[in-house]
């Protein structure tokens, strides 16, 4: 057991690092950014994500992973693997190229027409950095795709930042996530030492798309659905409306899936090494789950409880409509860790086909609710958000159930305290802010410490798993260290 754990570990340790690094640096141009541009600059944007997003899903059409979960990868799957992204990007760009002036017709707005053209470049650029990737995560080599993102995230948010300070507007987030790209690309072809040569394989492609197939179209409906509120909001809404929902489900998601995602990177290839010894796998899920929860719960109930003057602080008048929608969408994030963390276990088990069946039910409730708060404006939209997350839980732990045993009823266990932790860490951190200091961000710093506080406090008196775990890791850590050093030098 001992290589999964350093396995699992090491992987986590640097995509956790490769996360505060690039979403920090991210974190800092996107306030740069919301100070020169209006949200309706934010809102275009998000209409267009939409389209090439859905592109770069065809494309992946689930090989990466399938190359990342296979036990053994030839020349040839990885030749294949990366020939067939080529032709599927041009595929997709011409279909792209070709749809965007009715797209634009979609949303009433015309400058779309030439944004989702130049963006839509960037489905050749990540289909051409796929196979490095997959092979990089295969090999468990988190830390040089660590410096590519960080890089990548650097040099594009400055490249932002002057575009916008010079006036470009919008077209200053274009700028931002083609150069991202491009940087990302650039540098793992230059440390991977995987090259393409001229092979192709029908029996390879076979075999991975038979697992693929079904991510591609859970990975198309996922796409569609987890932009269907923007989408929504931008036929039926203003493109300023838009962009104050863009904002506020960026910097949710930020903390939300781009941890669960950072752990989720690490522990699939590690994981699939014992995806046919159930015990394992129920024993490393939960552990995952409570770690997790008990990590991502207190930021986003903090955050919640800090969302208004954060925004008074960071922001003009103009972004203070999307407080209540981040105030509510903390709540979505604070829960998806149970969401990911099944499809996860089952991606591991090689179920692909319930992922997708999954998939179908989830996104049938939601939309259904979508479509019906239309009528109740943006904030029914996000309160529908918030009922289908709930309602999502039902079929998401179903087959893991099923799988490896680990029923609903044992996630809600596994959940509660820290939710609960959460809940009077936010409370806390927000009646701090009225303390009455004077000084906005030492108000700020001093809620956060009092939310930190109450959710440590509240988590050891509750007994939390995930804090019982995460104190042994620690003590352990230091009695090696600090241990070591004071043996060695008696």
């Amino acid at each position: 057991m001992q290589p999964m754990h350093r396995k699992i570990g090491e992987g986590v340790l640097w995509n956790l690092a490769s996360l505060f690094l690039t979403r920090g640096a991210s974190t800092i141009f996107m306030l740069f950014l919301a100070r020169l541009l209006a949200p309706e600059a934010f809102g275009l944007v998000a209409m267009a994500t939409i389209v090439f997003e859905l592109a770069n899903a065809f494309i992946n059409s689930g090989l990466g992973a399938a190359l990342i979960r296979s036990k053994t990868v030839s020349d040839a799957d990885l030749n294949t693997v990366f020939y067939t992204n080529l032709l599927l990007s041009l595929l997709a760009y011409a279909a792209l190229f070709a749809g965007a002036p009715f797209i634009a017709a979609f949303y009433n707005q015309p400058g779309l027409t030439t944004l989702i053209q130049v963006m839509g470049l960037v489905v050749f650029i990540n289909a051409a950095k796929m196979v490095q990737t997959a092979v990089l995560s295969r090999n468990m080599d988190f830390k040089t795709q660590m410096k590519a993102n960080t890089l990548s995230v650097v040099v594009s948010g400055c490249l932002a930042v002057v575009a916008a300070w010079a006036g470009w507007g919008v077209w200053s987030l274009v700028t931002q996530m083609l150069s991202s790209a491009l940087v990302s690309a650039l540098v793992l072809w230059l440390v991977s030492q995987w090259r393409p040569a001229l092979q192709y394989s029908v029996e390879s492609f076979s075999r991975l798309f038979s697992f693929g197939r079904n991510l591609l179209a859970e990975g198309l409906l996922s796409v569609l659905y987890q932009n269907s509120y923007v989408l929504v909001i931008g036929r039926f809404f203003s493109a300023e409306l838009t962009g104050l929902y863009f904002l506020a489900k960026k910097v949710s998601d930020m903390i939300s899936q781009q941890l669960t995602g950072a752990v989720q990177q690490a522990t699939f290839p590690a994981l699939s090494t014992s995806q046919d010894d159930n015990d394992v796998l129920l024993h490393k899920n939960r552990q995952i789950m409570q770690l997790m929860m008990f990590l991502i719960a207190p930021v986003m109930g903090i955050l919640a409880g800090l969302a208004p003057v954060l925004f008074e602080l960071m922001f003009d008048d103009r972004w203070a409509g999307a407080v209540p929608y981040l105030q509510l969408l903390c709540l979505v994030g604070a829960l998806y860790p149970m969401h990911a963390l099944n499809i996860n276990l089952l991606n591991v088990k090689g179920r692909s086909d319930l992922v997708l069946k999954i998939g179908f039910v989830k996104k049938a409730v939601n939309l259904t609710l979508l479509f019906l708060a239309i009528p109740f404006g943006v904030i029914g939209i996000v309160v529908s958000q918030v009922i289908g997350t709930f309602l999502a839980l039902i079929p998401n732990t179903y087959f893991s159930a099923r799988l490896v045993g680990y029923s609903l009823f044992d996630q809600v266990k596994d959940v509660m305290k820290p939710l609960a932790s959460a809940a009077f860490a936010g409370i806390a951190a927000w009646r701090a802010t009225q303390a009455g200091i004077p000084f906005p961000t030492i108000s700020i710093l001093f809620a956060i410490a009092v939310g930190v506080v109450v959710y440590f406090l509240t988590s050891f008196l509750l007994r939390t798993e995930g804090a019982l775990m995460f104190w042994l890791k620690v003590s352990d850590r230091l009695t090696k260290k600090f241990g070591k050093k004071i043996y060695g030098d008696q």
